[in-house]
């Protein structure tokens, strides 16, 4: 135990207080600040390749247009590989079209952790499920190599890394199909 006077623990216990609730200000200022710079990111890969917009119908007298925005999870990942802040990676793109990006400490990116976002975007855009929540239908492993090429990564790595991805359980790869595996959402 503590001989100090009562009187002086409680000044340091103040002073400490104090000293923390300041650190917390700047670390939520930082945060924040971290955050615009992340938003402003994915707004250009967005603006650049992440929406694809087509038009779905035309009245018959010509005058009226109608069109579908639809967000492209694959190529907006694999866009943001190329304009995230180093250190930064796209961990998972969900259906609703949010994004989680994750600090991954270092100062550089790992082209793995990079190309395994980019095929777990192409895996979830690809997979089909139904009004319960079960899955209808899964792309080929050939489909989801060959979107990768298309977004940049190198058929022998998208191959590797597709097969890593199968033995940390976040894919299954069975009967030349990709399936979403246990981990798909963690990973």
């Amino acid at each position: 135990m503590d001989d100090r006077p009562l009187h002086e623990q409680m000044e340091r216990y103040e002073a400490l207080s104090s000293e923390a609730t300041e650190a917390a200000k700047e670390r939520d200022k930082t945060g924040a600040e971290i955050g615009k710079r992340l938003a402003a990111a994915v707004t250009d890969a967005t603006e650049q390749r992440g929406a694809n917009v087509e038009m779905t119908e035309q009245s018959s007298d010509g005058h009226r247009y109608r069109f579908k925005a639809r967000l492209d999870r694959a190529a907006l990942v694999a866009a943001l590989t190329e304009t995230l802040p180093d250190g930064f990676v796209v961990s998972h793109v969900n259906t609703d079209g949010t994004l989680s990006v994750e600090w991954t400490g270092h100062d550089r990116t790992p082209s793995k952790r990079e190309h395994g976002a980019v095929l777990k975007a192409i895996i979830a855009e690809e997979v089909v499920v139904d009004d319960d929540g079960l899955v209808e239908s899964v792309p080929t492993r050939e489909r989801v190599l060959s979107r990768a090429v298309e977004l940049g990564v190198d058929e022998d790595d998208a191959a590797a890394r597709l097969s890593r991805l199968a033995t940390l359980d976040v894919v299954d790869l069975a009967d030349g199909r990709v399936y979403p595996d246990e981990n798909f959402s963690r990973y």
